[in-house]
């Protein structure tokens, strides 16, 4: 496979294609030392980026979003499969030339939390439930320090870069027809990119769940929780691994033997191994549910700019205008710029 980017998340899908048994041939970024430091860890070739995906089966778009559509584009060009890490675009306008583009091509999105062993085993519990009179979830950790997130943050913050796993998961859990979005966004930033998020989304059958995110908790946690008049479900990731249900522990099983238990709890080496494998349903998030992610998130980031009309969430947060879904907004333009433009 090849690398596009040599930043955090580039190391992490290098080390999870070691434990897959996966050979990065090429890396290439656009910083150029880094790129460099990283082939010559990993024994490969430092390309530039126009030359991937270098002869590749497959092509790792790990850089800033910017980046994504357009690299994206030429490793589906050059008959390569593609995982393009999440954001799938900074637009929606972006996402939609993806999902026009693969035609018969493999492009995956990086979520790589549904292909966790714990995700596995949620859901097969969650069919148990039926259908949902509560769902929450909360992403909170402290904020990132590393690569571009020291740099001014132009397409988003929080909500769209750490939102996708919350947002992707919370879709995947209500199993529910999703018509309506609301959100409020704080920032702390220098930039002026949101720093903190709450998003509401409300269901064709009447559910509406919460969810949290939020890069100024001092703690980090990962967590969802989903009921029903049949049980509860809960599932934590971070501090640690943890899954109940109906109150009593779940024993989380891990697949491979002698792989680095974070790389597979995370489900970055079954990210790869479901990719590469030889079925045309592979599991995983594609073009058009990456989309329907980056969706929601403009959505809520819509609704942020309006004017509160209300007493707002059960927190006493005020939160925007509801934006229904499909989105109907301008597909040019980022998160960002229907929040504060």
């Amino acid at each position: 496979m090849a690398l596009a980017g040599a930043g955090y998340i580039a190391v992490v899908h290098a080390l999870a294609a070691r434990s897959a048994g996966l050979t990065v041939r090429s890396v290439a970024s656009g910083g150029g030392t880094s790129a460099r430091h990283l082939a010559g860890e990993l024994d490969a070739r430092r390309v530039t980026p126009d030359a991937l995906p270098d002869g590749a089966g497959l092509l790792i778009v790990a850089t800033p979003p910017e980046f994504h559509v357009p690299l994206a584009l030429q490793g589906l060009a050059a008959g390569a499969m593609v995982l393009v890490e999440k954001p799938i675009a900074t637009t929606l306008a972006g996402a939609d030339r993806l999902v026009d583009s693969v035609g018969a091509g493999v492009l995956r999105c990086g979520e790589n939390l549904l292909h966790s062993p714990i995700w596995t085993q949620a859901m097969s519990l969650r069919s148990q439930l039926g259908p949902l009179s509560h769902l929450s979830l909360r992403t909170l950790q402290p904020p990132p320090d590393w690569g571009h997130f020291r740099e001014p943050l132009p397409f988003g913050g929080v909500l769209f870069d750490l939102g996708p796993h919350a947002i992707a998961l919370a879709l995947g859990l209500a199993d529910d027809e999703l018509v309506g979005v609301r959100g409020s966004l704080r920032s702390m930033r220098d930039d002026g990119a949101d720093d903190d998020a709450r998003v509401e989304l409300r269901f064709a059958s009447g559910l509406t769940a919460s969810v949290e995110i939020s890069w100024v908790s001092e703690h980090t946690v990962w967590e969802a929780q989903a009921a029903s008049d049949l049980g509860v479900l809960r599932m934590e990731l971070l501090p640690e691994v943890l899954l109940e249900f109906g109150g009593e522990p779940v024993e989380v099983q891990l697949r491979h033997a002698g792989v680095e238990p974070t790389l597979e709890q995370f489900g970055y080496v079954d990210q790869l191994l479901d990719l590469v494998a030889d079925d045309p349903a592979r599991p995983g998030q594609d073009a058009v549910a990456a989309r329907r992610v980056l969706e929601v998130i403009c959505a809520a980031y819509a609704s942020a700019a309006s004017e509160p009309t209300d007493s707002g969430d059960a927190a006493g947060r005020v939160l925007g205008d509801e934006v229904p879904l499909p989105f109907t907004g301008d597909r040019s333009r980022t998160p960002m710029s229907l929040w504060r433009d």
